[in-house]
């Protein structure tokens, strides 16, 4: 990504929203580097921030990063955790949305990559693809269902027969 954004940063503007901890040392998937760097879950917008700053400059990251507050805002806006990768047209549409997870990081780097090389060679951004938005949307109305059917399962309604 921070190569990305020095080959790209004249022509898009970037940032990078640290979010709440996937890998905390008291977190349901604790990680090496969490015990190496001693990161527990944030208890506070400082915990957080200092895990980012720290975490960037481990990295010698310079992408313009935001944390986000503690009520989780932007991660559960855009549904961002453990790590995700959107690139937001000028219009406000999304040309890409990578999927939920390290799964979906790399292949929405490479998604991005290849618009941002079509942007900074026309100068034009690259439209979407009726296919790819009719799929965009065809797979987002399938997640809401599965969310709308998951969350059923965990918080059943009551049943006929059911009495008060």
């Amino acid at each position: 990504m921070e190569q990305m954004y020095q080959e790209y940063r004249d022509i898009a503007e970037f940032r990078m929203i640290y979010i709440r901890e996937a890998h905390a040392v008291d977190g349901r998937r604790p990680a090496k580097i969490a015990e190496q760097k001693n990161i527990h879950e944030h208890t506070s917008l400082d915990d957080r921030c200092t895990t980012a700053g720290m975490l960037i400059e481990d990295k010698s990251l310079t992408i313009p990063t935001l944390v986000d507050e503690m009520d989780d805002g932007v991660g559960g806006l855009y549904r961002a955790w453990p790590d995700r990768v959107f690139l937001i047209r000028s219009d406000g549409r999304l040309a890409v949305a990578a999927e939920r997870g390290p799964w979906g990081f790399a292949p929405a780097l490479e998604a991005t990559g290849q618009w941002l090389a079509e942007f900074k060679r026309s100068g034009q951004e690259p439209e979407l693809a009726e296919e790819d938005v009719a799929a965009a949307e065809k797979r987002a109305a399938e997640k809401r269902a599965a969310e709308k059917r998951a969350a059923e399962k965990r918080n059943p309604g009551p049943r006929s027969g059911d009495r008060d």
